[in-house]
């Protein structure tokens, strides 16, 4: 099984409901921010989901910390990162306005996205179950 597979199914454990998602959703955890999940495509066999923990500063508002958007193929059982953002900058697998892919970002990306799903399950983190009931 390769990484991307891997994420899938770290994913579909945080949330059971991920082939019928339409709206936003959160992943929710005791003594944890939630992790927001919003649905920016949807096809038949492709999601593009944004991934956004907001960390509390102390002036000012939350700010998304990582905000990241990953493609989910439903069909193949696999998601991969597409863009990552931190407080610090953002990173793209690939650069539209320079028709230019990265394949560097996109493994360190999907790594990171690796264990950002595992850190999740580990915290305990899941839809409540009134989202799962809609």
């Amino acid at each position: 099984m390769d990484l991307y597979q891997k994420n899938y199914r770290k994913l579909l454990q945080l949330m059971p409901d991920l082939h019928g998602i339409n709206g936003p959703a959160k992943l929710t955890a005791i003594g944890h921010n939630d992790v927001n999940i919003d649905v920016i495509e949807r096809h038949k066999h492709r999601l593009v989901l944004r991934m956004s923990h907001y960390l509390q500063r102390l002036h000012g508002p939350a700010i998304p910390d990582p905000d990241m958007t990953v493609e989910v193929f439903l069909v193949a059982e696999t998601v991969g990162a597409l863009t990552y953002t931190d407080c610090f900058g953002s990173r793209r697998v690939f650069c539209p306005e320079m028709m230019a892919f990265s394949p560097m970002a996109k493994s360190e990306l999907n790594n990171f996205l690796d264990q950002w799903l595992t850190k999740m399950i580990a915290d305990g983190r899941c839809q409540p179950k009134a989202e799962l009931a809609q």
